[in-house]
């Protein structure tokens, strides 16, 4: 996999108009963010909306991740370790209500 500069992505992506596009053209150049959603044991990347795993056979190990909408501590100890690969374009996971 070529490894790319933000500013090399940012360049690449600013050519699509298109949120959805741009999104998954992210995560083929770079990978899938950490920060991720659930939905009935479904784990999506929160930035391109990838179905990634499920949780309901217990196969996708989430203790590296920081899961949309959760207030716990090991997501945000997570987010501290969020690099702008996993940021960029990715939504902010907590609402501010959490971060008080």
């Amino acid at each position: 996999m070529t490894e790319y500069t933000e500013q090399e992505v940012l360049d690449i992506v600013s050519k699509f108009e298109n949120k959805d596009e741009r999104n998954k053209i992210i995560c083929a150049m770079i990978g899938h963010s950490k920060i991720i959603d659930t939905f009935f044991g479904y784990i999506r990347c929160a930035r391109c909306e990838t179905l990634l795993g499920d949780a309901l056979t217990g196969v996708f190990d989430g203790s590296k991740y920081v899961i949309v909408g959760h207030n716990c501590s090991q997501c945000k100890d997570n987010y501290k370790d969020l690099t702008w690969k996993d940021l960029l374009f990715a939504p902010y996971p907590f609402t501010k209500e959490e971060d008080e």
